[in-house]
């Protein structure tokens, strides 16, 4: 009787006594969104790894260009965490644990990454300098100007990035190829401090010839050629990255409504600068709680482009 009364507490010790982050337990589907901790934009294909306790990989995925990604089906793991990387960005890995789950065993995140400062990032080395410092004033998403001539003076087109590359050809002279069409640079205008600067201007130290002060164009686009500044997004169920239509979004203290269309879109126009609150009042099947920007600085009345995805949770 003795010898049993005595194993007992052993056998109690060594169950309880197991730290809590050894446990294996069962993960079916992880999903969420990864954003910018500068701007709370969408960081795109980047690295989203689960890992058990001794760093092999279980399953992995990249972000689409919402900022989400899902892996499905991930089993048993144990001590397993996510890992979220990407070049020019700071990692981030995270412990996971069961209460982390919902009922089903499935797991939601939102996760912020910041980027790495600018004098630590890792230059592109396979392009030039000029084809790498072009690439920077073209973010997806945003737009830029481009001038036109007409009969009666100077016109403007915005365009919407939705890719990019710089081409510097045989004579050393730089391209711009937006969304499969090709831009002079001279004709360009970006947005730099406030306004839309001629990007051959501000990259003049990099060209051998004087080709902003040959163009005779002006350094900076007038601002009646600029459109209005436009708040702009998608509304996303961070359970199944699909867009979620029907969403009623809008701007606190503006009599401006929009309900998210097919695609979960929705855009505003503003025509001062200042902060403004984006509110959204989710369809039926989504709860209250989102991720995202709803804060957005408007910098300026016109020309300003900014983005403020929507993340709902079922």
């Amino acid at each position: 009787m003795k010898k049993f009364v005595f194993f007992i507490p052993i056998l109690l010790s060594l169950s309880f006594g197991q730290p809590k982050e050894s446990i294996e337990f069962q993960l079916n589907t992880i999903s969420g969104v990864v954003l910018n901790s500068t701007d709370a934009s969408p960081v795109i294909q980047l690295n989203v790894k689960i890992l058990s306790g001794n760093n092999l990989v279980k399953d992995s995925t990249i972000t689409d260009d919402n900022g989400y990604f899902i892996i499905e089906n991930v089993g048993y793991v144990w001590k397993p965490k996510v890992r979220f990387s990407l070049k020019n960005y700071q990692s981030i890995t995270l412990k996971l644990t069961p209460q982390d789950l919902d009922s089903l065993n499935n797991m939601i995140i939102g996760q912020v990454v910041s980027p790495v400062p600018d004098n630590q990032t890792i230059p592109t080395l396979s392009q030039s300098k000029i084809e790498s410092r072009a690439e920077t004033f073209f973010i997806k998403g945003n737009v830029f100007y481009y001038l036109l001539p007409t009969y009666d003076g100077i016109s403007a087109e915005m365009i919407i990035i939705d890719s990019y590359e710089a081409i510097e050809n045989e004579d050393s002279y730089l391209f711009v190829n937006v969304n499969d069409n090709i831009y002079d640079p001279v004709r360009c205008y970006i947005p730099q401090m406030g306004k839309y600067e001629n990007l051959s201007c501000v990259m003049k130290g990099y060209f051998d010839t004087p080709l902003f002060e040959q163009s005779g164009h002006p350094q900076f686009l007038p601002d009646n050629l600029l459109r209005p500044s436009v708040i702009y997004g998608t509304v996303i169920n961070t359970k199944t990255g699909e867009t979620v239509m029907g969403a009623e979004v809008m701007l606190k203290g503006l009599f401006k409504r929009r309900i998210s269309d097919e695609h979960g879109k929705f855009a505003f126009q503003v025509d001062k600068p200042g902060i403004y609150e984006v509110m959204i009042d989710p369809p039926f099947g989504f709860k209250k709680n989102r991720i995202g920007l709803s804060s957005i600085k408007v910098r300026e009345a016109k020309g300003g482009w900014y983005r403020s995805n929507q993340y709902l949770e079922p």
